[in-house]
């Protein structure tokens, strides 16, 4: 089977994200909110698209690749400016929009639709990926319910619940990331990185504990910190063993 060729690929990539944000400030993204299609900002933006395609290309053969993906682009931003709504999965959307029809063109002009396809499939029925997905995902919001559940009843005694002044779902985040970040240095082999992991925790923590006087405060934290990390090694040795 032919591999995939990414060069194409790679340089229209490096010019849909310089030009839709090295290149825009943060006053044409308002005024572009603001205005929407009437306003200069948008269509500068979209030139400017165009300008940085053309450049990173540089090849005159290529021109229905930088008509199709600057229309795209030009198609996707006309449909959000008419979106009130500017909230995280609204920008994450646009964006894989982009990258989508970015592919899209890429597929279709350097004809390697098929050899994608094939590829796709053969990652599709690959069973260490899989495992590595599913990995992945226990160790997000199931684990943290799991957590939850197992600290339940020390957080009810000290009315965590109902009276805690930290960030809204913070805790729950950074549990999240630090147990994904513990399941990738094992999968990669990188077990020191862990013990760095775990001493940068207790350094942002040690302003916490030794200003409380609450020792239940200081034993709950340690305890959902050392499940969280357990659960992470649990997995990760797991996926070392090939038991999943």
């Amino acid at each position: 089977m032919d591999a995939l060729n990414f060069d194409l690929l790679l340089r229209i990539l490096v010019a849909h994200f310089l030009a839709d944000f090295i290149f825009q400030p943060t006053s044409w993204v308002k005024k572009k909110s603001e205005h929407g299609i009437k306003s200069g900002h948008f269509w500068l933006h979209i030139a400017i698209h165009l300008i940085t395609l053309s450049v990173l290309l540089w090849d005159w053969n290529l021109w229905p690749v930088i008509l199709w993906v600057t229309l795209g682009h030009l198609i996707l931003d006309a449909l959000k400016s008419k979106l009130s709504n500017s909230s995280l999965w609204i920008f994450l959307a646009d964006q894989i929009l982009h990258v989508f029809i970015i592919i899209f063109v890429w597929l279709i002009y350097s004809d390697q639709f098929q050899v994608f396809c094939d590829t796709a499939s053969i990652i599709a029925n690959d069973q260490k990926l899989w495992g590595l997905f599913l990995a992945y995902l226990v160790l997000s919001t199931p684990s943290s319910v799991i957590i939850a559940k197992m600290t339940q009843r020390w957080s009810e005694d000290m009315g965590i619940s109902t009276g805690s002044k930290g960030l809204k779902n913070a805790g729950k985040w950074i549990g999240i990331m630090e147990r994904l970040l513990i399941f990738t240095f094992i999968a990669i082999n990188e077990f020191s990185a862990i013990g760095f992991l775990l001493a940068a925790k207790s350094v942002f923590r040690f302003g916490d504990l030794k200003d409380t006087s609450d020792h239940k405060k200081t034993e709950y934290i340690i305890i959902g910190t050392f499940i969280s990390f357990s659960i992470a090694i649990a997995i990760g040795l797991f996926y070392k063993l090939n038991l999943f």
